[in-house]
């Protein structure tokens, strides 16, 4: 007869073990950027382990925050989506040029928005309604607006911005500007609506698969719309906020904001909840990001490493994610 002792040990370290590799998986991304901080403090002490970098890597990251946050809504529904930071580009160009055309900036800002609304829109309507894949109509949008900030700024950098957009940008509080607590309060938005309201388990369901989520009850196209619809006009915000934390518009500006929020998103992916895009998860996934370029940059690494530091992290993501959500939904 088998003691059961002897029974339950095994099952014991069975399940010890997997609860460890479970919160080695869950927290990886937040624990690499730790050793990564970490690292470089003691490299590099005097330059990297200051506040003043540290509120530099958190300020630089506003727009890039907005636009991962943004791009997590549409994927989650199963919508990806590779033009928010085109979206960004298009409504500062509105914001801009209608400002400098004589338009007050409070109109100016209402046509800003109405912009990503209208793309929104036309997303919807090709994607959720005729059927159009999404990387396909979003990569074309994504050429397309480039060609429309050139059109409406005529392929200069516009200047004459509205102070009151500068100081909505710019304006401090408790030390940060206040397009570094924007993009923290949309954190909490989007974690909240994640995670404790039921159009958060209807991206999700959609996500997961359309034909259980529609046989469940759940209104397919309209969860699909409402997402892009969201993430455009997020991403129309992050163009008012560009153009204040700037002051000026540049019209060649939205491929420098293309790798950063992917990457994030399908990294975040990988941790905190996953197999699932996250809030938090997108968050920790872009300061390390943050940190491993900074790094390189104050240890005088050349400009081409960090596009493929950027590119490299994007792949890894990617591939990543997938096995993050092969693994979950089996």
């Amino acid at each position: 007869m088998v003691e059961p002792t002897r029974l339950i040990k095994p099952a014991f370290s069975n399940a010890l073990t997997d609860g460890v590799r479970t919160s080695l998986s869950r927290f990886a991304v937040p624990l690499i950027a730790l050793i990564l901080f970490a690292t470089y403090s003691f490299v590099i002490p005097d330059i990297f382990f200051t506040w003043g970098n540290v509120r530099a890597m958190l300020n630089s990251q506003a727009i890039v925050l907005l636009l991962a946050l943004a791009t997590t809504i549409p994927v989650r529904a199963g919508d990806l989506d590779f033009s928010p930071a085109a979206v960004m580009t298009g409504s500062g160009a509105t914001l801009a040029a209608s400002f400098a055309a004589g338009v007050p900036w409070q109109f100016s800002v209402m046509l800003s928005l109405a912009f990503g609304l209208a793309v929104g829109a036309i997303h919807a309507f090709f994607i959720v309604k005729v059927g159009v894949d999404a990387f396909v109509m979003t990569l074309g949008s994504l050429i397309a607006l480039g060609g429309y900030a050139y059109l409406v700024t005529g392929s200069r950098v516009l200047v004459d911005v509205p102070q009151e957009i500068i100081a909505f940008s710019t304006t401090p509080l408790f030390g940060m500007p206040l397009a570094t607590w924007y993009g923290w309060i949309l954190i909490f938005i989007v974690w909240y609506v994640y995670e404790k309201t039921p159009v958060g388990r209807y991206l999700l369901f959609t996500g997961g698969s359309r034909e259980a989520a529609r046989l469940a009850g759940v209104r397919v196209p309209l969860v699909r719309t409402l997402a892009l619809f969201s993430s455009a006009l997020i991403c129309s915000f992050a163009g008012i906020v560009l153009v204040g934390q700037f002051a000026s518009l540049d019209p060649s500006i939205g491929p420098s904001y293309l790798l950063q929020p992917a990457t994030a998103v399908f990294l975040g992916a990988t941790t905190i909840q996953v197999g699932r895009y996250n809030a938090w998860g997108t968050v920790f996934a872009l300061y390390l990001l943050v940190i491993g370029v900074t790094g390189l940059q104050l240890l005088g690494a050349t400009q081409w490493l960090n596009s493929v530091f950027n590119g490299v992290a994007l792949v890894i993501a990617i591939t990543v994610a997938r096995i993050a959500q092969k693994r979950h939904a089996s």
